[in-house]
């Protein structure tokens, strides 16, 4: 005798497989599963804080972010610090198209140029389309310190590797 959770995995590919083949879902629109819907996505939710080096501010260093989502060259911009190492990135969104069986996903780096050194400050896969995806909610006093090993990170959505830190999230 076979599971009952086979038998229903059994007729749900079945029903994909239809559904698949008259180009419906399952509930019956007039969607194919390979058509594509345009959405509006969060490519980066913006970025405010403070660098640091050796515990000073660092004045006058460029924080660099590249988003990857399109394609492998990915699209890249940059703000300078100011007097006491405060940056602000502003939030980055487009209109995608992605078929009812795709997830977003896109990768997010960050680098700082500081004393002719370009240092990672951040790397993470954002997966989720919506403002402040990349940990669950909106960091509070985020400060990254250069001199800080750059680590991973388990968070709610996936891995993060950084050598930032924040007191909460919201």
């Amino acid at each position: 005798m076979q599971s009952p959770i086979f038998n229903n995995l059994k007729k749900i590919s079945f029903i994909i497989l239809v559904s698949i083949s008259l180009g419906k879902t399952v509930e019956g629109a007039s969607m194919s599963l390979f058509s594509k819907e345009k959405h509006e996505v969060v490519v980066s939710s913006p970025f405010e804080g403070v660098i640091t080096y050796k515990g000073k501010p660092a004045a006058g260093a460029k924080v660099e972010r590249t988003l990857k989502w399109k394609d492998e060259k990915g699209e890249v911009d940059s703000v300078e610090t100011d007097q006491n190492g405060r940056f602000s990135l502003p939030v980055v969104e487009d209109t995608v198209s992605l078929s009812p069986v795709t997830q977003f996903v896109m990768a997010q780096e960050i680098y700082v140029s500081f004393n002719d050194e370009r240092i990672p400050i951040w790397a993470k896969a954002k997966h989720g389309k919506g403002l402040f995806d990349e940990l669950g909610g909106e960091p509070i006093d985020f400060k990254c310190e250069l001199t800080d090993e750059f680590k991973k990170i388990d968070v709610d959505n996936g891995m993060l590797i950084t050598s930032c830190k924040w007191k909460e999230i919201k």
